[in-house]
């Protein structure tokens, strides 16, 4: 249960970090393209994004487990 327990919150996480890391080094294009989007990047670095996102959760992760983070001390009161 526990290793199930720790797999959702490794998903929340990388996923809460993915859209706070997404917007990230956006610059919009000066030359526009007919058929693009105004605000659509030229570069949007996301394997970079990805990169980061998921080491940094790993990273959250490990301190949850060394710590004994555990969701049934709260649900259990």
């Amino acid at each position: 249960m526990a290793v199930f327990t720790y797999f959702l919150i490794s998903i929340l996480i990388w996923w809460i970090l993915f859209f706070i890391f997404l917007p990230l080094k956006i610059k919009s294009p000066k030359k526009i393209e007919s058929g693009h989007a105004k605000s659509a990047p030229d570069k949007p670095y996301l394997l970079i994004k990805f990169i980061i996102t998921s080491l940094l959760t790993v990273i959250i992760l490990f301190f949850l487990i060394l710590f004994g983070f555990d969701l049934s001390n709260i649900f259990n009161k």
